[in-house]
């Protein structure tokens, strides 16, 4: 009988055709370096879906683009926790010795991973083109781009997933290499096929991350673009470019190896620093597409939780100084509306009762407000920037104004004003109190 004929002389052949025993193990082999990288990296990746979904939610603003979101972490995470069971059915060790129970099971949970991986991609680029529809205006040009990613996305998604789906018929010949099954693509017992299958789906991963994280980038040079927006696309446009560089990296050791195919193929030697590789974009693609939505609501609740400001408050007390010039600004206490409303002598609002226009005045207002002989005044840039010039529609600040007390005509100004009294009659009435008593 031929090899074509026993899948598992065919199988023995291909295992068998080179000693690698020799190679040192690669840092990705070990467990808790894959670990270490990929729990930690998911998450990050929930934490940031997380404030995301939590953004949209309290503003009211949920769309598909949050939808695909979910689906997209749901699955990148069962991937993750499959690649994380693998090294408990030889993951990391060479596949002649693991045992055949555990080459069966590695393969059916790395069938559970590819199947994850390619729907993940697929589900994350549909994410960042979903928001982008919300972002950018009907009849742009970068929303038209967007929609035909959209549809190019969307079809090389099914495609790959189908692949990914149904390798072989029937399906348990992926798993279990000792079936006669027909297998093509990712299951494919053929080195070159495998190969290529893999090199193509990691290749045009690259190129549509590629296009799609370019589309937002002409913001950044556009003049309308505020620096916050100018930011944030550079901080999108930096991250995807890291995911972008991973996509390479994977795809390097895809050709290197040939898909875990040579120099012999030994899945589970060399396929560890593809599968952490995968996890790692997959996760990072998640926090690209969530940061744009919770970042500007975090910074903006900053001055919420951190105090950046402290504040002096310090109390004094001047004294008012008379001057016998009449035609000098006088200030008054008025009360305010709440006063009148409540009764209460507490909340008074300092008012000027008359303006510069008299002599005096405007020579004071030409000297800078310098203190002139024989008066005596404050030259108080506190007060006179808190007072509210009557007759004035809004409050402007003054520099150097004056404070002085009218003192007998003061009070007698204020009786005329208010009351319409006479300063005959307030003399009068000084009189009669003076001799009654």
């Amino acid at each position: 009988m031929s090899s074509a004929d026993d899948p598992s002389a065919a199988m023995i052949q291909l295992l068998t055709s080179y000693d690698n025993s020799h190679e040192p193990k690669p840092a990705w082999n070990n467990k808790s370096t894959a670990y270490g990288l990929i729990i930690s990296s998911m998450v990050l990746s929930w934490i940031c879906v997380a404030l995301r979904l939590y953004t949209r939610f309290s503003l009211r603003c949920p769309g598909w683009d949050d939808l695909l979101v979910v689906l997209f972490r749901v699955s990148a995470t069962i991937g993750t926790i499959t690649i994380c069971m693998s090294f408990e059915n030889g993951l990391g060790e060479h596949f002649l010795t693991i045992g055949q129970t555990n080459m069966v099971e590695f393969q059916r949970k790395f069938y559970i991973a590819l199947t994850t991986y390619s729907i993940s991609t697929t589900l994350t680029k549909l994410c960042l083109l979903a928001q982008y529809l919300r972002v950018f205006e009907a009849g742009s040009v970068a929303r038209k781009v967007s929609y035909g990613l959209l549809v190019v996305s969307g079809l090389w998604g099914i495609a790959f997933s189908i692949c990914a789906l149904a390798p072989c018929f029937p399906l348990s010949g992926f798993w279990n290499w000792t079936i006669k099954a027909k297998c093509y693509g990712f299951g494919s017992k053929v080195p070159a096929e495998i190969s290529g299958s893999y090199a193509a789906h990691a290749a045009s991963n690259v190129v549509l991350d590629i296009l799609i994280l370019a589309i937002p980038v002409p913001l950044y040079f556009s003049k309308a673009t505020i620096w916050k927006q100018r930011l944030a696309v550079s901080c999108m446009a930096m991250l995807g470019l890291v995911i972008s560089l991973l996509s390479v990296w994977r795809l390097q050791g895809i050709v290197e190896h040939k898909a875990a195919t040579y120099p012999v193929m030994d899945p589970t030697w060399y396929a560890p620093q593809s599968l952490v590789l995968a996890g790692l974009e997959v996760d990072l693609c998640s926090i690209c597409a969530s940061i744009p939505v919770f970042w500007p609501v975090i910074t903006g609740n900053l001055g919420k939780i951190f105090v950046t400001q402290e504040v002096h408050i310090t109390r004094k007390h001047r004294r008012l100084s008379g001057g016998d010039e009449e035609d000098d600004a006088r200030y008054e206490l008025q009360p305010s509306a709440s006063m009148q409303s409540q009764r209460s002598d507490e909340d008074l609002h300092l008012v000027m009762t008359d303006t510069m226009t008299s002599k005096g005045a405007r020579e004071r207002q030409q000297t800078g407000g310098g203190h002139g002989k024989g008066r005596s005044h404050y030259d108080d840039d506190f007060v006179a920037n808190s007072v509210i010039p009557l007759g004035m529609n809004e409050a402007k600040p003054m520099s150097a104004a004056q404070i002085v007390s009218g003192g007998q005509r003061g009070f007698e100004h204020e009786q005329r004003e208010r009351f319409g009294i006479t300063p005959d009659r307030i003399r009068d009435e000084k009189t009669t109190r003076k001799y009654s008593r």
